[in-house]
């Protein structure tokens, strides 16, 4: 029995390294978030017999055990490096173009888009109510002069001109392109280097837009320049997938523009920009404290002239950064991310049926999210 033992001692040893890193991955406490990569990691699966018997257990298991490697972050960089070196300019699906700026490769979901299209559609035809709609163009597409040799497209005006195409036969819905707006501005900081977003001045120009399209008067650039504030190395979604070297930070803009009142996800809040964010990776995150389901502003009532009494935003995270403009032109705007959305959209728009109703979702998210059945169903989920 001994003699077993010697002969198998490295077995045994390497046996005992496996279970002890097996306990140690079973008893740390995960950080669900990854402030270095700016996305949520894979929670740890629960050990179950039937997770065990069809092999789902260890498949989670390995998925969760590789995004908790130790030096991961140093690894995704020494990837990103080894990359280059082979004058390679992409990684993890994000490539970089000319004057340090970063894309990510869209691929257009021709099931999902054409289900958004007609959920669009069927919300604009039993709505009953005038509606105002806007698909902003990434950047991608406006910035064409900056994108990498070979960088495969998708043609983003065409697939959003189908779209407002299918919308002509409803005399209630107001079409705004603010593709040519963003084309003129196009040598201006209107779109980050290393995120998805435009930057708040490419979200002023859609503001004035929107504006224009919709009769309202837009708040003047003048009038702001005294609430512009401005964050240093700002690093965003694309640099947390691409690692590579040779991207310099971005510089992040807001407004601090003052409101009466703020509630979002049932909490209530000084202003609309959550600051403390500023001290951590995620500095979009600090626009309308991230993306709750539900928020409510109040504007400030010496602020704007002109107001509409108000507005009913559907959004995603592109509107975070333009939002605070639209507080000079009603009193009262109600914000809603489908997402996280837990009630029938026929109820919220039932009471406030005085409304104006505006959706502004950027194109990667039209193309991608499978959210939009909420606006024509009568439950949430």
């Amino acid at each position: 029995m001994f003699e077993r033992i010697r002969n198998n001692t490295l077995t045994i040893i390497i046996s005992v390294m496996i279970l002890m890193c097996f306990a140690g991955y079973l008893a740390n406490r995960d950080a669900v978030f990854s402030e270095s990569e700016n996305r949520y990691l894979a929670a740890r699966p629960k050990l179950t017999p039937a997770g065990l018997a069809d092999g789902s257990f260890m498949e989670q298991f390995e998925l969760y055990t590789e995004e908790r490697l130790p030096l991961r972050d140093m690894m995704i960089r020494l990837k990103a490096v080894t990359e280059q070196i082979q004058l390679k300019n992409e990684n993890n699906g994000i490539a970089r173009g000319k004057d340090g700026f970063l894309f990510e490769k869209l691929v257009k979901t021709d099931e999902q888009l054409n289900k958004n299209k007609a959920a669009l559609v069927n919300f604009a035809g039993k709505c009953g109510r005038d509606i105002n709609i806007c698909i902003v163009p990434n950047s991608c597409e406006i910035l064409e002069d900056k994108l990498p040799a070979g960088f495969p497209g998708v043609s983003q005006k065409s697939e959003i001109g189908d779209l407002y195409a299918s919308l002509l036969t409803y005399d209630n819905v107001n079409t705004i392109d603010v593709s040519d707006t963003l084309s003129e501005h196009r040598d201006e900081y209107i779109y980050y280097r290393t995120d998805h977003h435009w930057t708040t001045q490419g979200a002023y120009y859609g503001y004035v837009r929107l504006c224009d399209e919709m009769g309202l008067k837009p708040v003047s650039m003048d009038r702001l320049s005294g609430k512009r504030r401005d964050v240093q190395d700002f690093y965003g979604t694309y640099y947390s997938k691409y690692k590579g070297y040779g991207v310099g930070p971005d510089i992040l803009t807001y407004y601090d523009i003052p409101v009466s009142y703020y509630e979002a996800g049932g909490e209530s809040h000084d202003g609309m920009y959550d600051t403390g964010k500023l001290k951590v990776y995620d500095k979009y995150a600090m626009f309308m404290y991230g993306n709750e389901g539900l928020a409510t502003v109040r504007s400030m009532p010496d602020e704007g002239e002109d107001k509409r009494s108000e507005l009913i935003l559907f959004k995603d995270s592109y509107s975070n950064c333009l939002t605070p403009f639209l507080t000079y032109n009603y009193d009262t705007i109600t914000v809603v991310d489908l997402r996280y959305y837990n009630r029938p959209v026929d109820e919220l728009l039932g009471e406030h049926e005085d409304a104006d109703i505006l959706l502004l979702y950027n194109f990667m998210h039209y193309n991608e999210d499978n959210h939009f059945y909420r606006l024509v169903t009568n439950r949430a989920d």
